[in-house]
């Protein structure tokens, strides 16, 4: 599958501006992959371990080990994905064990998620709430209108969870963000990146205020946040080993898939309100991407080996997850496949390809021209074939 050339290429040359504008413009041109034609049901908890020696003192902690699994499993791009660690470690047989809580991944999502404690969080849906509505965006309840026309009531459902639920992920990002910002400044980072880690808080609400009018007019009546499940004290970045990892992860390897996603979903989207909320989106999530790069850089730049070794971990195992097939999935019929996706929503298994063409074709070949990983394979990181 080829993404959008024109987006693509555009966001490359941001990405790699990290770089210098020179470097940038001699790596678009000789990077492999870069610029050029690609060569439900209810979670029940389970046990999962990792080795572990007893020089290395007591098992990792709750949220710790929830860190360790995403490296294990990586944001955006596994099989499946550890929402949640239930327990405290238990030693077995030269291992940490853990009770867990684990889903089939979702493709990726937009926007940037924010955990704590060891569990992913987002607010819950609240019915006939309007105040995350846009503003002077047309008559419908959501402030956007889309066209209902032609809709069946299953699609108009389909329409509006989908977008509930990018909503309440783009409004969990605020959070992230805000946070992000505070990880920043305690690790002595220069303004040029709190500037844009508000900056980017700020397009998250934007971002929620769209899904939350989407969502609402599809369902014909408001519905917004609830409020977000907060501790007392929220910790930040421990050391820029944790702030590059999480930087990787989250924003080079998730947001700048989601970029890339969001983009082909406006090339498909039909619906002029929808096109517009994505063109909107897609802009901001290339800019979100851009910092994670720019951060990973700074970082690297003060910390050394240790935080270069720490975000090639996270692009390896952003690469095993191409090594391995993708999960069959269940496409819904060709005609509500496109009347959906005239509204911006694709099916599970078209996001997971275009997930996967975005790693191979963006965000490993980038990683390695700015030296921040070396393939073990080098076919692993040749794009998928063309469909």
């Amino acid at each position: 599958m080829l993404l959008d050339r024109s987006f693509r290429r555009t966001l490359i040359a941001r990405l790699l501006s990290s770089a210098g504008p020179s470097a940038a413009a001699a790596l678009l041109v000789a990077a492999p992959g870069c610029g050029g034609e690609p060569e439900a049901d209810e979670a029940a908890a389970e046990t999962r371990c990792f080795e572990w020696f007893d020089e290395l003192g007591a098992c990792l902690s709750r949220e710790q080990a929830f860190e360790e699994f995403r490296t294990i499993h990586p944001f955006c791009v596994s099989d499946e994905e550890i929402v949640s660690v239930e327990s405290e470690a238990t030693r077995r047989d030269g291992a940490c064990c853990y009770e867990v809580i684990v889903e089939p991944a979702s493709p990726c999502a937009v926007g940037r998620p924010f955990s704590l404690e060891g569990q992913r969080r987002t607010a819950a849906p609240r019915p006939d709430e309007a105040g995350w509505l846009a503003r002077g965006q047309g008559a419908g309840p959501g402030g956007l209108q889309p066209s209902l026309a032609d809709l069946t009531d299953e699609e108009r459902e389909t329409l509006a969870e989908g977008w509930l639920r990018s909503a309440l992920e783009e409004h969990a990002s605020v959070a992230s963000f805000a946070r992000f910002a505070l990880d920043l400044m305690a690790l002595g980072a220069p303004s040029s990146l709190v500037e844009a880690a508000h900056i980017a808080a700020l397009d998250e609400v934007g971002h929620a205020r769209l899904g939350f009018s989407l969502a609402s007019a599809y369902r014909g009546e408001p519905v917004g946040p609830a409020a977000l499940p907060m501790p007392r004290g929220v910790p930040v970045a421990a050391d820029l080993v944790a702030l590059a990892r999480a930087a990787a992860e989250e924003g080079c390897v998730g947001e700048t898939v989601a970029a890339l996603v969001a983009a082909e979903q406006r090339a498909r989207a039909v619906d002029p309100a929808v096109g517009a909320a994505l063109e909107a989106i897609a802009d901001d999530e290339a800019r979100h991407a851009e910092l994670a790069w720019l951060t990973v850089t700074w970082a690297i730049g003060v910390g050394g080996e240790p935080v270069r070794s720490a975000v090639a971990d996270v692009f390896e195992a952003a690469a095993k997850s191409l090594r391995r097939p993708p999960p069959a999935e269940a496409e819904p019929p060709r005609g509500r496949a496109a009347a959906l996706a005239a509204h911006g929503h694709l099916g599970d298994a078209a996001l997971r390809a275009l997930s996967r063409a975005a790693l191979a074709q963006v965000v490993l070949p980038c990683a390695r021209a700015l030296g921040l990983w070396r393939p073990r394979d080098l076919d692993s990181t040749r794009a998928p074939a063309a469909s």
